[in-house]
């Protein structure tokens, strides 16, 4: 008698927390924020060019992100 070979079942991913979207969504924001932004931003929210890339000078050079 021939043996049955069957396919594993497949694996369900867990569903992830209604919280985890749009934690993710600030954290990237957040590291946008730090790391690329210019003046952009800045000009739009506080009205300064360099306000928050002054803010945020010494933390990119702590994650290592050249900015001059």
């Amino acid at each position: 008698m021939a043996a049955i070979i069957t396919a594993p079942a497949p694996r369900r991913a867990l569903p992830a927390p209604r919280w985890a979207l749009p934690l993710m969504a600030v954290a990237v924001a957040l590291l946008w924020l730090v790391t690329m932004e210019g003046a952009a931003v800045s000009q739009a929210i506080a009205g300064a060019p360099a306000f928050l890339h002054e803010l945020f000078h010494d933390g990119r050079h702590l994650l290592g992100v050249p900015c001059h």
